[in-house]
């Protein structure tokens, strides 16, 4: 769904959101509906659902608004949840996916709707990484994914390949230290992170059932519908180590390990190539 808030002033913020449960309940970032500058709500805040045909017009995709307001928020984990007005009657809420059945290099998918684009847009990628404690925030861990996420994607889902959150898209990486840009570096609050936390708030919300054993998971959902890590065993070369069984490449797990690394490894050197461009660059500008 689309989110956008607004004030009096003429300000505003843009960005996504699910619904959580068969209430209507909407899951979202707090930086989305907590306006900076007054650590408040926004006093106007409206969700949009998806028609059931999109146009690519405006005024026809988006003629049917819903007030909202914020029923809880905690900003240091980023996020929020929304109550409707109304909300419709046959809300078809996503799940949220085990942490424990995703592992780096799945599939992933991105709905939302970025600011200068279209609305309701679906990106892919994989999980690229975990990382902890982002922000120095204690319990705050986020998984990193290289699916387009940009302004007004924030607070989306990123689901896996059953249609199930396993994030909520929160943050990008934008520049280096240096300036210059980053590209296929972007995070999402992990799918247990929001759970308990909503427990917290008094919204239960249990994990998706993993598909029967033998069966493959369905296809991310088309438009009309927003990690935990791989455990890398180390093992010694001396007496009593054990051997560790090949790895199947399969349709639910696209990429081995090494496949995940050697990638990382040609970022790495495409991004210190581009580096050495830049400082050259600037060398022979200070230099003519």
């Amino acid at each position: 769904m689309l989110i956008i808030c607004a004030a009096e002033d003429g300000n505003g913020e843009l960005g996504s959101g699910s619904f959580i449960d068969a209430s209507g309940g909407v899951l979202t970032n707090a930086h989305v509906v907590i306006r900076d500058s007054t650590r408040k709500p926004w006093p106007n805040i409206r969700v949009y659902l998806k028609p059931a045909k999109l146009t690519g017009d405006n005024t026809v995709d988006l003629s049917s608004p819903v007030n909202a307001e914020v029923s809880s928020y905690d900003s240091a984990l980023d996020l929020a949840l929304l109550k409707l007005d109304r909300a419709p009657a046959d809300v078809s809420p996503l799940e949220l996916a085990d942490p424990e059945s995703v592992e780096i290099g799945d599939k992933v998918a991105a709905i939302g709707h970025p600011e200068q684009g279209g609305l309701w847009t679906l990106t892919t990628g994989v999980v690229s990484s975990l990382i902890a404690d982002i922000g120095n925030v204690k319990g705050k861990s986020v998984f990193q994914t290289d699916a387009s996420i940009n302004r007004g994607n924030s607070g989306g889902p990123l689901l896996n390949s059953s249609g199930d959150i396993v994030g909520v898209n929160t943050l990008m990486s934008r520049k280096a230290a240096d300036g210059l840009a980053i590209t296929s570096v972007n995070f999402a609050v992990k799918a247990d992170v929001a759970r308990r936390w909503m427990a917290k708030s008094g919204t239960k919300v249990a994990f998706a059932a993993p598909p029967p054993a033998g069966q493959s998971a369905a296809a991310p959902p088309p438009v009309a519908a927003s990690v935990p890590p791989v455990k890398l065993i180390e093992t010694s070369a001396g007496a009593g180590a054990k051997k560790v069984a090949k790895e199947v490449v399969s349709e639910s797990k696209p990429f081995s390990r090494e496949d995940v690394i050697a990638q990382a490894i040609k970022e790495m050197e495409d991004l210190e190539s581009e580096m050495r461009g830049e400082v050259d660059k600037r060398r022979s500008n200070l230099n003519p």
